[in-house]
């Protein structure tokens, strides 16, 4: 599980950042709709998550396409400088709550403790130094001055904040206290690699699926925010249907787009696969087709009767011509050096007369490939020599008497320097090891010598002695037995091991993983964009709905409004415009008749005897009445003209345009009117009227008076009549003229 985890790195890198940058976009929406102490936490909060979420897409980059050092150096600054802002968001936090805290100053020492950390102990040790001294107490800090925003929240909104700030303290832990490795206590005991091998799980994932929480936890807290700032239904349900929706879209996506990635990394990791065993088999043909010469001229000369005749003691063999044939099949290849020795590991014969003290070795009886050989087997080796580090075939044959005896071994020792030039053009790092995992071939110059794995039965001291080399870390952590993917020398790797047939050495192929990263990538930006889209869909969508409801909130707020104007300004029972209406309308028609001297009449009546029918028929029955007789009259007048209900069962007609004259008539046919309408269980009911038209010098008082005389003079006069306002004459009319 651990290195299944370990090769999906790159799309935790992607989705651990996206929360992160997720996060910091809703908190600085969030920010934007508060007022109080808790915007700079807030904001700061937002600031830093995406920030960082830029710095964990910059270590995926790293991851994918290779890091450098300068690349490094930036992505150190970038972490640092938004863990700044989360330690600041911290201090801020805690200092709204009252607790005593430093001053932004304190951030200067920290940061210069940092960089004193970076210069004399490298860069690793510096993002170390800022995830303990910013990010951990950062961390901390913004969630317990969350913690407290719990009681500004209704129940689930209380248990939102809860969550979330315990999800900064973990967050803290996380990210602040378990490190890369370091050389300082206690990035030495307590890292990223420890949690692994105690987990199984890379501390990365575990970062992303907190970011992914608080993302997941602020978008709510952000919603019930907007629904208590709207407090309207139909967008609570919206917003709760949209969290679900996005939540469970964003899954989907990122589970999708995990498969995606996953089958076009599957896709080039077969390639590399393949091609790898393609390559190992191509370059082992050519050491073998190379070798082959001198395993056959070894073979042919230890079966030639010269050579078996002069090992078995037969008088009169030349060593001469033994050695006349020795040196011509060694003139065949490049030989380094061949000889005869016998069984008791004497040189006895060599191309070279030189080579009879061969590295100081008269005897080499306790030579592993003499003792093999006598044991009647082939021997291949391939082998360095130390002192001049020529890198060369050693092969032997055992040399057998007539009777099939072994009586020595033919050796031939040739050079591999052509080879190795020739194949160090090959593109792909190789390396051909010996049997204790020696590089002896390879197109990777500074390896040479190198020891690829560890060697717990040769110590690297005495191993490095025997090489005549520095002694350097391995670059496996153990010995490879076929392929696998694994760290190969500090890069993960696809690494290949196939034997070289009949020897002790094998050839070992190393295929970085970054095509294989850079195949993922695709998937990852397939992904991103998917994610983006449907992020851009579900907040239009919302900006949509959001704007709906409000257009019919607002459509609501006028038509109560509206609906209350109107009932301000009607009598309840008949619908009519009451005496509010009547009094505006009355002062407009006053000062338009006074502006343009067009006149206009007041006519006041009420039903006759109307206490009698509310006495007999109920007030019930007697409302009925007022409601029908108001249909009546309403649907009998002009539309300029304003019927309203004057009160009780009197009513006021206001007649624009209309003359006194002209105002009676109208009285007399709304009277007969009156008189003639049935109303149910009561039959008929009459009605009186009092006329009155305006003249120059009224007011409304005047005018409402002289038609209520009016009025009262029909009452008086035997009802159910219409009575005309006389005219207010000036006494000085009535006096002689002079």
């Amino acid at each position: 599980m651990a290195r299944y985890l370990e090769s999906q790195l790159d799309f935790i890198f992607f989705f651990y950042g996206l929360a992160f940058m997720l996060l910091g976009v809703l908190c600085l929406a969030f920010a934007r709709r508060l007022d109080d102490d808790h915007r700079p936490l807030i904001r700061l909060t937002g600031l830093f998550g995406c920030v960082h979420g830029a710095s964990e897409w910059l270590d995926m980059i790293a991851l994918i396409a290779g890091d450098a050092s300068e690349f490094l150096l930036a992505r150190a600054v970038l972490m640092t400088a938004s863990f700044v802002l989360l330690a600041e968001a911290g201090r801020q936090g805690l200092q709204s709550r009252g607790v005593p805290v430093p001053g932004p100053w304190i951030l200067v020492p920290i940061l210069l403790a940092i960089v004193a950390v970076g210069v004399f102990d490298g860069l690793l040790s510096a993002k170390a130094a800022a995830r303990y001294l910013l990010a951990a107490p950062g961390a901390i800090a913004v969630g317990f001055a969350l913690f407290p925003l719990r009681d500004n929240h209704p129940e689930t909104g209380r248990w939102l904040m809860i969550t979330v700030a315990a999800g900064f303290i973990g967050y803290g832990v996380a990210a602040g206290l378990i490190v890369a490795p370091a050389p300082f206590w206690p990035a030495d005991v307590i890292n990223q690699d420890g949690f692994q091998r105690l987990t199984g799980v890379p501390v990365q994932l575990v970062r992303g699926l907190i970011a992914v929480m608080l993302a997941a936890l602020a978008w709510a807290a952000w919603g019930r925010r907007v629904m208590q700032t709207l407090a309207y239904p139909g967008y609570s349900r919206h917003l709760k249907r949209q969290f679900v929706g996005v939540v469970t879209t964003l899954l989907t996506i990122l589970l999708l787009g995990w498969a995606l990635t996953n089958y076009l990394g599957e896709i080039h990791r077969q390639d590399v696969e393949t091609e790898a065993a393609g390559d190992a088999a191509l370059l082992i043909s050519g050491l073998e087709r190379e070798t082959a010469i001198a395993d056959a001229l070894v073979k042919a000369f230890a079966q030639s009767p010269p050579v078996q005749r002069l090992l078995g003691g037969a008088r009169g063999e030349s060593p001469d011509a033994v050695r006349a044939l020795l040196q011509l099949d060694a003139g065949a290849v490049h030989t380094v050096r061949s000889f005869i020795v016998d069984r008791s590991g004497a040189i006895v014969l060599a191309a070279d007369a030189s080579e009879q003290s061969w590295l100081g070795q008269p005897n080499l009886q306790e030579v592993h490939w003499f003792q093999q050989a006598l044991a009647g087997r082939a021997v291949r080796e391939f082998r360095v020599d130390p002192p001049e580090r020529i890198r060369a075939y050693l092969t032997a044959y055992p040399i057998r008497s007539a009777e099939g005896s072994i009586v020595g071994v033919a050796v031939l020792e040739s050079s591999l320097e052509s080879l190795a030039t020739v194949m160090g053009r090959y593109d792909q790092a190789f390396f051909v090891v010996d049997g204790r995992g020696v590089v002896i071939i390879t197109n990777q110059r500074d390896e040479l010598l190198r020891t690829l794995w560890p060697r717990p039965d040769l110590p690297r001291q005495l191993l490095s002695e025997q090489l005549g080399e520095p002694p350097r870390q391995p670059m496996l952590a153990h010995e490879v037995f076929g392929s696998g993917w694994m760290d190969f020398g500090g890069r993960r790797s696809y690494v290949l091991r196939a034997p070289i047939a009949e020897t002790s050495a094998s050839l070992v192929l190393a295929v970085p993983v970054k095509g294989i990263f850079a195949s993922r990538l695709l998937g990852i930006v397939i992904t991103l964009q998917v994610a983006i889209a449907a992020l851009f869909y579900f907040f239009g969508l919302d900006s949509g709905v959001r704007d709906r409801l409000q257009r019919q909130l607002h459509e609501e707020l006028q038509f109560r409004s509206q609906e209350l104007a109107r009932q301000a300004a009607t009598d309840a029972l008949t619908g009519l415009f009451n005496r509010m209406t009547f009094n505006e309308r009355l002062d407009e028609e006053l000062a338009r008749s006074e502006r343009s001297g067009r006149p206009f009449s007041l006519v006041l009546f009420d039903i006759d005897h109307f206490k009698e029918v509310n006495d007999i028929y109920g007030h019930p029955m007697g409302d009925q009445v007022l409601i029908r007789l108001s249909q009546t009259v309403a649907a009998s007048v002009r539309r300029a003209d304003l019927l309203v209900r004057w009160g009780g069962e009197e009513f006021a007609l206001l007649l624009a345009d209309t003359d006194a004259q002209a105002a009676y008539e109208t009285a007399n046919k709304l009277r007969l009117l009156v008189a003639h309408t049935l109303f149910e269980q009561v039959g008929t009911v009459t009605a009186s009227f009092g006329v009155a038209q305006v003249l120059p010098g009224d007011n409304a008082e005047t005018l409402v008076a002289r038609a209520d005389n009016a009025l009262y003079r029909a009452k008086l006069n035997g009802r159910n009549r219409a009575e005309l306002s006389l005219p207010v004459v000036d006494p000085l009319e009535l006096s002689p003229t002079a």
